[in-house]
């Protein structure tokens, strides 16, 4: 058996940028916590997860869970440690003869020990009231209260394995349900080894979680990035699109500096160029958009910063003999009927083609293209300083500040130029693609499409709070941009067919890009019915 005991809600520091969560759902690498948990387990385990009884987790969470053969034990608010985890015991109906493994749920171990008997034991690295190992045979561990103590000792984390479970309850009732306690317990009895391990993640605290993320995002970096604690640096053998980035970070206006990382330098060598920025311990907004629960009011502060950016941005216009960048038409029906015409060739299909989405309707891409092009802004603005791809996963929010941090701007225009300068309308295109889009739900995976003779049928799993998010959008691109929600539809439309050839590396993904384009072009058939 094989138990992630996560029934308790996050800390408060945690709650205040995440929302009421259990450690277990917390985000991490774009998606779940638990189901980095649950990739670790041993196999051939029977895998539960406990969370609150008051917790009503999301139904794709329940998919998901399901589809992994995870059970879901739903533990009675408030209880200690100990007396949480005898209720997992008891309504998992587990048997005595089986071994009984133990994950913290605010704990990732990517390579779990397989000794038996066992507690794991790390570095402290934080003053917090550890559990730690101590001379006393009688009191073999301690709970720590004196930070003073805990210079270069070794902390108890989140990972154990009892071979006698039985033995185990009988410690616990001993012991008046104090988990730590109940282990001296059954060390007396049967015996715990204390095994080293040197890649435990904690995710219990505010600061320890960002450090955990730091640690678990370099392991999962790609050659191109290194990360660190202190800096990341971005490098490419497309010598062209790091340098569009490293310039625009470089040539940025100084009043616009205080919504990026620090700019440290980039370096072009005969094979590759790169540059380096200050590593921010920040959430992304996809993550918090996606797997948060934090209030409307909350996401009012983040959308106005976002909009502190763009309209600063609009203070610094295209200086004269440099380039302007490319246009909103360039931007959207050109490259749009370039990239969809490249898709339509790989997969033998034309734009007159009818496809019919979700029982509800019949349209071509030729109808998306035609409907959307009529509700494009047409004015002609002034360019100004442009991010190019101010989407939520490069967008970051910087929680005691109350200010987003953006990061890999675009950089360059559609005749491979290096810019800095464009049409902010294409930026407020970019967010809109994320939170009206719905883009982040289809990267994590949530949502269901099925394409079959041109018949599409195709949902998105969102939870009901993310309607009201959407409609103070909206309201908000209204007062302080003067677009409509079909002018936000219908450019997100041309980003979606726009994006196709790009996601060939992953057919069900693209078919869901695909299809949520019908999706879009169906908001504004019902706007106008």
């Amino acid at each position: 058996m094989f138990l992630i005991m996560s029934a308790a809600y996050i800390s408060q520091e945690l709650e205040s940028e995440f929302g009421a969560l259990p450690p277990s759902f917390l985000p991490l690498g774009n998606r779940r916590l638990f189901q980095h948990q649950v990739k670790s387990a041993p196999i051939n385990k029977h895998i539960y997860l406990s969370v609150p009884e008051s917790f009503s987790p999301e139904p794709y969470d329940l998919q998901w869970l399901a589809d992994h053969h995870v059970t879901l034990l739903y533990i009675p608010d408030g209880l200690s440690l100990g007396a949480s985890l005898v209720s997992a015991l008891t309504l998992a109906d587990y048997t005595s003869n089986q071994s009984l493994s133990i994950l913290f749920g605010d704990t990732l171990l990517p390579d779990l020990p397989t000794d038996k008997n066992i507690i794991t034991i790390a570095p402290v690295e934080n003053s917090y009231d550890w559990a730690v190992i101590s001379n006393d045979n009688s009191q073999w561990l301690n709970t720590v209260t004196n930070r003073e103590q805990l210079n270069q000792t070794h902390a108890v984390c989140g990972y154990f394995h009892f071979s006698h479970p039985q033995q185990l309850l009988k410690s616990l009732t001993m012991a008046h349900w104090d988990f730590i306690e109940s282990l001296n317990f059954y060390h007396q009895k049967c015996g715990l080894t204390a095994i080293p391990v040197t890649d435990w993640l904690d995710f219990g605290h505010l600061n320890t979680y960002y450090r955990s993320k730091a640690k678990f995002t370099t392991q999962r970096a790609f050659n191109q990035l290194e990360i660190n604690e202190k800096w990341i640096t971005k490098s490419s053998t497309k010598k062209q699109k790091i340098l569009a980035e490293a310039l625009w970070f470089n040539h940025i206006p100084a009043p616009l500096r205080i919504f990026l990382p620090q700019f440290l330098g980039f370096q072009q060598q005969a094979d590759h160029i790169s540059y380096q920025l200050e590593y921010l311990h920040y959430t992304a907004l996809n993550e918090l958009f996606v797997f948060s629960k934090l209030p409307q009011l909350v996401w009012q502060q983040i959308l106005d910063s976002c909009f502190d950016f763009i309209n600063s941005c609009q203070q610094h216009s295209a200086l004269e003999n440099t380039n302007q960048g490319s246009s909103l038409t360039a931007l959207f029906e050109e490259k749009t009927t370039q990239r969809l015409t490249e898709y339509c060739l790989s997969h033998n299909l034309n734009f007159q083609q009818q496809w019919h989405y979700n029982d509800q309707f019949s349209a071509s891409f030729e109808q998306l293209l035609t409907l959307s092009q009529q509700y494009l802004p047409t004015e002609t603005t002034q360019p100004t300083v442009l991010h190019g791809d101010f989407c939520f996963s490069n967008i970051l929010y910087d929680f005691r500040m109350g200010r987003i941090k953006t990061i890999d701007p675009r950089g360059i225009d559609l005749n491979n130029e290096l810019t800095i300068y464009g049409d902010t309308r294409y930026d407020l295109a970019k967010l809109s693609h994320s939170i009206l889009g719905l883009y982040d739900w289809i990267i994590a995976g949530y949502y269901k499409v099925s394409i079959e003779q041109q018949h599409i049928s195709f949902t998105i799993d969102t939870p009901p709070h993310i309607l009201p998010i959407q409609q103070l959008f909206i309201g908000l691109i209204k007062e302080h941009y003067q677009l409509d929600e079909n002018a936000l539809y219908a450019m997100q439309i041309q980003l979606f067919l726009s994006m196709l050839p790009l996601h060939a590396d992953d057919p069900t993904r693209q078919q869901a890009l695909m299809a949520n384009a019908f999706r879009l072009y169906q908001l504004i058939l019902d706007s106008k019915s």
